[in-house]
């Protein structure tokens, strides 16, 4: 009764983290017209750190990790997938970035079977392959032709994948609030790092990877606050369910983030995806539920 009652709070937390996820990330497009990708992650960060920090002190949250390297080395895998994944957004379709990332549930599947000494069997295998053939669908209609730029949303998903299952491998017990504010640090240290180089070396000012720093106008500072409060809750919910659910099972309730992102694209921006690109999006998510279902047996 209680794993049950925990697949059904882990379904909930995912779902949800994603939903807000899905929704605020379209909002990128009018970060990126100003401001470069390490000043939004080290401001959105400076915003978000502070602020967990102190929710959790009021509220009695257990903010140390107990253990510190396992913890930074998931922290590491989680920061890349994110740079790279909001370096995306400011070129490429939310869609054709989405399903990039997640490719994750497919990695997560080999990761985990390596790193559990656990067999794949060939309809999962099979099914692997059926899920990346929707990917390419996805960003090849969308995007203008496919070609290795395309793909880098991809290495996202790997980095993401190794992520999620160092959280469940070696972060069980720790807190999902010691787990987000210190992902969050790591974003912080990384994104001002590479603000701190643009600020003495600029390169074009039309560049979102290597624009130098700039103050931002008062719409662009009410996106990056956004970001910063509805992403902590986003990702907070997301650890939560690694924490309580299984990872091979729980990941692919990720793939709602396509979902919400393209239906948030559609009704506020008029994106549209095309009918290859929906079909990719069907064969991702039919992916994920098979590679879900068939990992109790291995088969």
């Amino acid at each position: 009764m209680e794993q049950k009652s925990n697949t059904v709070a882990s379904i909930f937390f995912m779902v949800t983290g994603m939903a807000i996820l899905g929704v605020i990330d379209n909002f990128m497009k009018f970060i990126a017209v100003e401001i470069s990708l390490w000043q939004f992650h080290f401001v959105r960060s400076l915003i978000a750190v502070p602020v967990i920090v102190v929710f959790g002190l009021l509220s009695g949250w257990d903010l140390k990790p107990k253990r510190l390297w396992p913890v930074l080395g998931r922290n590491m895998f989680l920061s890349g997938a994110m740079f790279v994944y909001f370096g995306c957004l400011g070129f490429l379709p939310i869609a054709a970035v989405a399903a990039g990332l997640f490719t994750a549930p497919v990695f997560v599947m080999f990761i985990n079977a390596i790193w559990s000494r656990r067999a794949i069997g060939r309809v999962r295998l099979a099914t692997a392959v059926l899920g990346f053939v929707g990917t390419i669908l996805v960003l090849k209609p969308d995007v203008g032709g496919l070609n290795w730029a395309n793909l880098i949303p991809v290495s996202a998903g790997l980095m993401y994948a190794f992520g999620n299952v160092a959280t469940r491998k070696w972060c069980e017990g720790e807190s999902a609030v010691a787990l987000l504010w210190s992902y969050m640090f790591l974003m912080l240290i990384f994104g001002g790092l590479g603000a701190a180089y643009l600020y003495f070396n600029p390169g074009d000012p039309s560049s979102y990877l290597s624009r130098g720093w700039v103050w931002p106008s008062a719409g662009v500072w009410v996106w990056i606050w956004l970001q910063g409060v509805l992403s902590l809750v986003g990702i907070g919910f997301v650890i939560k369910a690694y924490l309580i659910g299984e990872v091979t099972y729980v990941s692919v309730f990720e793939y709602s983030m396509i979902i919400f992102a393209s239906i948030t694209a559609w009704v506020l921006f008029g994106d549209r995806l095309s009918t290859l690109g929906f079909l990719g999006i069907g064969l991702i998510i039919v992916t994920g539920v098979v590679i879900s279902i068939r990992s109790k047996t291995n088969a």
